[in-house]
């Protein structure tokens, strides 16, 4: 499909028509329902309609909360087709019916929504006990109408709220052209065309999940999806899926790889992935030890070592900043090796490359005073492009936030709040300058401490946290181990020991909790300033702690 770079999404779906392309939704027991894309376009003109009747008007923000199905993406359209925004809200995890009402209520003002979109229970629930329209998204009534001048590509598409891992969550305005043009540009980068197959189980309310699937569809490419819950409740599901519809795309984060490889090395399948040409692993920090236990278990059924792609990107950038290269094996550099005097200490651990930028994409990397840094020196990342949007939302009359995690919008360049460097054109993210931790003068990484307490047998992949109590230049590693509570005292006296011996700079304390119970953010992501603080109010589930 030829790259267009100024499109709304509707022209973008018309266009994309002709070229084949279509949706299969899978329910939570495999059942395709599939639309061709003139099928889903004519479904979401006649949603459209609908909700112009409902009163639902160009230009309205409108908040959707409800599981995802092939109904639910055919009124994200519909809602795009009539100019409106939308802002999909993720449900809140283990709460009642109050802290939910709260919860949604609270970001439903943010946007200033006109209406919320949701299932036929929580319509029920929440109708009448919100200051706007509630209606179930089954009722929307399939009613075409003349509909409305096409939106312009500029008109506002997406109102994204951040993971909130550093700080509390914020607002990005997307738009529509933006939602179509960075998926358009990371198709380019990775060879991505129409005839492709891409699968997703990645909830709607990440921007991975909504801004992957709207994209790939504006490009013509066979998208299948799976409910978000699918995934959870069975791992091994999503590449039984890539490997029943010969998928040749498919994207999660790093930890969503893990659960993979270890589902199919404890339950072997019978799969074959090899039509698989792209596995892109984003949406958090790529680490070594996943990429090579995912090369080493997938590749024995038939993936590609070369398929897997890591990237960079971030809501603030739409999705992608920059992407592997699906034609060779993920490159991992030791920062030691790196003959380079300037920029901050450099991490302990080896580190993935997130590749090159995308195209029209430009990243440089400065010191913390904006100056720049040469290849190879560790500095922030800054980022410029057609992706960036243009600062934060705020409703008109209200100042706009500023933002505590970091992240920051200086002359037309996005100052992410990343640690990196660049060598030979390619990135190498290593953490976030927040979550930094300086002790005894040294700049020390907490993910080298949560990688190599990870190391350890017993110790939850992806559940420690690590953080300094700066004012006391003293580091805690926080773990969720497995076994039983009696066998927990050896692990933690394992894992301190490891630490001591591992890492630049001894934790002052090792602490293990139950299960479960880290905070982390909607999309899993590990809230480390606010384990600190849960520290600090002695409300961490505590087992034992060795000090």
């Amino acid at each position: 499909m030829p790259y267009q770079s100024a499109i709304s999404i509707p022209q973008a779906m018309r266009s994309a028509a002709a070229y084949g392309g279509s949706l299969t939704f899978l329910d939570a027991r495999l059942r395709p329902t599939r639309h061709t894309l003139d099928g889903l376009n004519a479904l979401a003109e006649g949603l459209a309609g609908g909700l112009a009747k409902a009163g639902v008007a160009p230009g309205d923000r409108v908040g959707v909360l409800a599981p995802t199905s092939d109904r639910m993406i055919a009124t994200l359209f519909a809602l795009w087709r009539l100019g409106a925004a939308v802002a999909v809200l993720p449900r809140p995890r283990h709460a009642d019916g109050d802290t939910i009402r709260r919860e949604v209520a609270d970001r439903l003002a943010a946007i200033g929504a006109a209406a919320l979109l949701t299932d036929t229970a929580t319509a029920a629930e929440l109708d009448g006990r919100l200051p706007l329209t509630v209606q179930a998204i089954d009722a929307i009534p399939n009613a075409p109408t003349a509909a409305p001048p096409p939106p312009a590509p500029e008109q506002l598409g997406l109102l994204q709220f951040t993971s909130g891992t550093t700080g509390r969550s914020k607002v990005v305005p997307v738009r529509q052209t933006q939602l179509v043009g960075n998926v358009a540009r990371c198709a380019v980068a990775l060879g991505m065309r129409p005839g492709d197959t891409y699968v997703s189980w990645l909830p709607f309310y990440h921007d991975m999940g909504i801004v992957s699937v709207v994209g790939l569809l504006c490009q013509g490419l066979d998208v299948i999806v799976l409910e978000p819950e699918t995934f959870l409740r069975r791992p091994a599901a999503w590449m039984e899926v890539v490997s029943r519809y010969r998928a040749t795309i498919t994207a999660g984060p790093n930890t969503a790889y893990r659960l993979a490889a270890r589902a199919q090395q404890l339950r072997p399948a019978e799969l074959d992935l090899s039509a698989l040409r792209v596995a892109i692993n984003g949406a958090e920090p790529v680490t070594v030890d996943v990429v090579e236990e995912t090369l080493k278990t997938l590749a024995a059924v038939g993936m590609r070592p070369e398929a897997l792609c890591p990237t960079y990107g971030m809501a603030e950038t739409t999705l992608v900043v920059s992407t592997g290269d699906p034609r060779r094996t993920v490159p991992v550099l030791d920062p030691a090796s790196l003959a380079v005097g300037a920029g901050l200490d450099r991490p302990v651990r080896p580190v993935v490359s997130c590749g090159r930028p995308l195209p029209d994409t430009e990243v440089a990397i400065r010191d913390l005073d904006g100056r720049a840094l040469p290849d190879g020196a560790v500095g922030e990342v800054f980022v410029r492009g057609p992706g960036v949007v243009d600062g934060y939302w705020s409703l008109p009359g209200n100042p706009r936030d500023v933002p505590d995690g970091g992240v920051q919008f200086v002359d037309g360049w996005l100052r992410t709040g990343d640690l990196g460097f660049l060598r030979d054109g390619e990135l190498y993210v290593c953490g976030r300058i927040k979550d930094m931790i300086i002790i005894g003068g040294r700049n020390l990484y907490p993910e080298d401490y949560e990688n190599a307490a990870e190391r350890v047998n017993g110790v939850r992949a992806g559940n420690v946290i690590a953080f300094a109590l700066t004012e006391q230049e003293r580091m805690v590693v926080v773990a969720e181990g497995l076994g039983r509570e009696e066998s927990l005292a050896g692990l933690a006296q394992e894992l301190f020991d490891r630490l001591r011996t591992d890492t630049q700079y001894a934790p002052h304390e090792v602490v293990l909790v139950r299960a479960g119970t880290l905070p982390k953010t909607s999309s899993g992501k590990r809230q480390r300033r606010r384990c600190r603080e849960q520290y600090l109010a002695g409300e961490l589930r505590v087992v034992c702690t060795v000090s």
